[in-house]
């Protein structure tokens, strides 16, 4: 399954702040096993989730900016430009393995706290990612 969009998590996290009562409805209905109220276990997931998100978006634009100069660069010392575009670039991965390391934080502190188990031989963290989405689309 997709992980949502940027603008579909920003608008569920915006709902779960506000306390939507028709999405408290169905996260109370998706989870009646929940030893804490699902809005509050789902917020911080669906935060982590879209630092996730928007990280692998920079992973991707620094990296097409980086082709974009190294197509027509020189051979020999690389230019300022394309150096400093590489340190970018290792920056931004750095950012998106700890976003990656956090959404599996969130993800197993979700789990314990909603009840929800994820199915077997299905990652725990494609499990919530696929809940979101859903629960963003809804």
């Amino acid at each position: 399954m997709q992980a949502a969009s940027l603008s579909a998590l920003a608008d569920l996290i915006a709902r779960l702040e506000r306390a939507d009562p028709a999405l408290d409805a169905t996260l109370a209905s998706a989870a009646p096993e929940a030893t804490v109220p699902m809005r509050e276990a789902a917020l911080p997931l669906a935060r982590a989730q879209l630092a996730l998100v928007q990280a692998n978006t920079d992973i991707t634009l620094v990296a097409d900016e980086l082709r974009r100069y190294q197509k027509y660069a020189l051979p020999g010392k690389p230019s300022l430009q394309i150096v400093q575009l590489r340190k970018q670039q290792a920056t931004v991965k750095q950012a998106a393995l700890i976003a990656r390391q956090n959404f599996a934080q969130a993800t197993h502190a979700f789990l314990r706290e909603s009840g929800l188990t994820a199915p077997a031989r299905r990652l725990p963290t494609d499990f919530t990612s696929g809940w979101l989405a859903t629960l963003a689309a809804g």
